[in-house]
């Protein structure tokens, strides 16, 4: 851990040491060790939450679909005028639920973050070397699901232009009233769908958009890289691939459980995302801050009639969701039901899983 994050030697916030445990309206946006057994969800009548897509009627593509910054928050938020919501039945992520099937599945770094120094009793979101372990834990996580033989590599994403984040640093979402800190995302979406990615910069398929993908971040992200021996050509042969190219770990860092504006993430199974028929049911729209042009992908109304929507009830401290960023749509939803003042604090991270070769030859997956 401090040969790759030197910034956390000279922390401020808690020594890095094993716990004695070891004007417009817009929706907004360590030591490796083996997984504890995951809780089964109690059997409980279905769960109903409030879920927000793009209508159908918005061009793809609109320009004033995002705003950077909003309410004074980090990062950006979706225009709500623009949004429809839907009611969505919840279904608890299955214990066989894989990534490569489902598009999802469960993991638990609690006893990781514990080893150093992170508990859901002394977390602070405002903490950036609270931030560093907690990115530090995500990517050894990713290296240990996908490996043997396979790196992590951290993606820089907007926190790099907006919030200052650093290699190696989760981004932090916390949805207390007055935090400056990323709210939650209540917009279905899929953070690089590459046949949209390439439609917004009028080309077509998964190579080119992967390589305007590439190309829009390659300033931010050539200094990361180069660290792994790794230049624009074979990043961009990474994301195209998906084997499994480039990945998120959603971890809770609320205190107890969830119980408001959980993640929900779209079976993978139930949604055409292929060809004509998946462009027509997604929007990929512009977001865009100074030094930096990027996209994001929404699911219209359209896609919700079969769609089906896991979640994972009650999510505790330290419990992890793992899914594609560039073929997973996801949101935070409003529960029905339950108190809507109940605060959630999270991190997420986007990481390449390259060949550990790569370090030497800048060859992916094939």
């Amino acid at each position: 851990l401090k040969s790759f994050w030197p910034e956390l030697l000279n922390n401020t916030c808690f020594p890095l040491q094993s716990s004695p445990s070891a004007s417009t309206t817009m929706v907004t946006e360590a030591a490796v060790v083996s997984d504890p057994p995951l809780k089964k969800a109690k059997t409980c009548a279905p769960a109903h939450a409030t879920a927000h897509f793009m209508k159908d009627d918005v061009p793809f593509g609109f320009a004033d679909a995002c705003e950077a910054g909003a309410k004074g928050r980090q990062g950006f938020a979706v225009a709500e005028e623009l949004m429809e919501g839907q009611t969505l039945q919840l279904t608890p992520i299955p214990a066989e639920a894989t990534f490569e099937r489902e598009g999802v599945e469960l993991l638990d770094v609690r006893a990781e973050l514990e080893a150093v120094g992170i508990t859901e009793d002394n977390f602070d979101p405002t903490c950036k070397d609270h931030r560093l372990a907690v990115g530090s834990v995500l990517i050894r996580k990713a290296e240990q699901r996908f490996g043997p033989g396979k790196k992590g590599v951290h993606m820089a994403d907007t926190s790099r232009v907006s919030g200052a984040a650093v290699y190696g640093e989760a981004t932090v979402r916390d949805t207390t009233p007055g935090s400056s800190l990323r709210m939650a995302h209540h917009a279905f979406h899929m953070d690089k769908f590459l046949p949209g990615v390439a439609k917004f910069w009028n080309k077509a398929g998964k190579q080119e958009g992967a390589k305007a993908f590439v190309d829009t971040y390659w300033q931010h992200w050539k200094p990361d890289f180069a660290r792994f021996n790794m230049d624009e050509v074979a990043t961009a042969t990474c994301v195209e691939k998906e084997r499994p190219g480039l990945v998120n770990l959603w971890v809770s860092l609320t205190k107890g459980e969830i119980e408001q504006q959980p993640l929900v993430v779209m079976d993978k199974q139930s949604i055409e995302l292929e060809g004509e028929e998946g462009l027509r049911n997604v929007s990929t729209v512009p977001v865009t801050f100074p030094g930096l042009r990027d996209t994001l992908t929404i699911l219209r109304s359209r896609a919700v009639e079969k769609g089906r929507w896991f979640w994972r009830p009650k999510m505790r401290f330290g419990e992890v969701l793992l899914f594609s960023t560039t073929t997973t749509p996801h949101s935070a939803v409003w529960l029905k039901d339950a108190p809507l003042d109940k605060p959630r604090r999270s991190a997420e991270m986007r990481i390449f899983i390259v060949d550990d070769t790569c370090a030497s030859s800048a060859q992916v997956s094939a």
